[in-house]
């Protein structure tokens, strides 16, 4: 006899945060829980880190926009480096 499991896979990356904030969430309603400081401190950690992490982001968005205008700019300015010694070259007589 074989068992089929009919419930929806949930990849384990997915699963384990899930469950973890359940138990927090418990832990943190029930006031005879020993460790709510503890808890109330780690959590203050973990919003100053996501506040680090989304300044960090912003940062990284930043520098990849500025590195996209200087290669344009650049891919503009040999553009127009190659142009002008066509053009020089042309007025001298001679050929590419």
């Amino acid at each position: 006899m074989e068992v089929i499991s009919e419930s929806l896979q949930y990849e384990k990356a997915d699963l384990l945060p899930q469950i973890l904030m359940r138990i927090f969430s418990v832990c943190k309603a029930d006031p005879n829980f020993p460790l709510k400081g503890q808890i109330a401190s780690i959590e203050g950690e973990s919003i100053q880190l996501q506040k680090k992490i989304n300044h960090q982001n912003e940062l990284l968005g930043q520098t990849m926009n500025l590195r996209d205008d200087l290669s344009n700019r650049l891919q503009s300015l040999r553009q127009s480096n190659f142009e002008l010694k066509s053009r020089l070259l042309e007025e001298l007589g001679s050929d590419i």
